[in-house]
């Protein structure tokens, strides 16, 4: 049997387990709820405990993988392997789950912020395959996003590098869960599209999503997209404007990274891409210098949901080809 690693993918409502060898041939997959609100130990032994049913699926035990990697979301301290910050994870403030997991396992263990390691999953095993220069993003409930530089996963000097949602795309804008105006995230994120619903409503602006709102009682992205389909002209202009401001930070990447690929994934932009990627498209090539525009392609995303574990098993075999060492650390690339 082929060596086989372990990748978990942590995430506030569920989590997802997998096995793999270091081709992305998986050969284990189990996914089973998070159930956050426990806290961190909870979370931890639910973790292990999906790990080895993934395992047990692959026809082998937890103790004979070679190393496993852990994509997180929040704010990351890599070189000490904590969770320093979750809001997706309550509880989750300075959680030292390398130590944690390596003391549990016995086995090697590494850590990546869940956007870096979709992008890097992306790079290796999905739509940007054979690319060495590529940026990506995920539009879901947030925005997130990973810079591949040369084949590597780019950190910034403290690790925090590649928080692509919170790129200002529109000047004193919404405002966005993180206390500024005008991220990406903001506008063209599921929650901020709900939110700038919600705020017409209020402001008695939308008619048609206040009758949605009486008579669902709810007003999420998908039914934004529901009215915006039917032709109701107040949740058209969000996701003309979601576009818009998309294709406003398409441009900027294309202007500051000169990459070979941008790719975009996420829910958002599975079930309502009809509604924007054409727009953003179209801003991006109005925007982007010409010189760097004639070397990119965009593309969409096409692991889903496994981008993550993925590109942690293509982390873990650069750990290897590194002899043992994380391939980028915070302040060396």
């Amino acid at each position: 049997m082929p060596d086989l690693y372990g990748a978990l993918d942590l995430g506030g409502t569920k989590l997802r387990a997998v096995v793999a060898g270091l081709d992305g041939n998986i050969s284990g997959e189990i996914i089973r709820p998070s159930e956050a609100d426990e806290g961190p130990d909870r979370v931890i032994d639910r973790m292990i405990e999906t790990l080895e049913a993934a395992a047990k699926e692959a026809g082998t035990n937890v103790s004979d993988l070679r190393a496993v990697g852990v994509a997180s979301p929040g704010a990351l301290d890599l070189i000490h392997g904590l969770v320093t910050e979750a809001p997706q994870l309550p509880g989750w403030d300075g959680v030292p789950l390398v130590e944690i997991m390596n003391k549990r396992l016995g086995l090697p263990v590494l850590l990546e912020n869940d956007a870096n390691a979709a992008a890097l999953g992306e790079n290796r095993f999905g739509a940007g395959r054979g690319t060495r220069f590529m940026v990506y993003l995920t539009i879901s409930t947030g925005v997130g996003g990973g810079i591949i530089i040369d084949g590597q996963v780019y950190h910034g000097v403290s690790g925090s590098a590649g928080e692509l949602g919170h790129m200002v795309v529109w000047f004193n804008g919404p405002r966005c869960l993180c206390g500024e105006r005008g991220c990406l995230e903001a506008i063209a994120s599921g929650t901020g599209l709900a939110w700038r619903a919600r705020d017409l409503v209020d402001r008695g602006e939308a008619p048609g999503l206040d009758r949605i709102l009486r008579e669902k009682g709810e007003l999420d992205a998908d039914e934004v997209a529901e009215a915006a389909r039917a032709g109701d002209e107040d949740a058209r202009r969000l996701f003309d404007e979601a576009g818009l401001y998309l294709g406003i930070a398409l441009a900027n990447h294309i202007n500051i990274f000169n990459p070979e690929m941008l790719v975009l994934g996420g829910g958002v932009l599975t079930g309502a891409g009809d509604l924007f990627f054409d727009h953003a498209e179209s801003i991006m090539r109005q925007l982007a210098r010409k010189e760097p525009l004639k070397y990119v392609r965009l593309e969409r995303a096409t692991l889903g949901d496994r981008s993550g574990p993925l590109g942690m098993i293509a982390a873990l075999g650069d750990m290897v080809d590194a002899g043992g060492r994380a391939p980028l650390r915070p302040g060396s690339g």
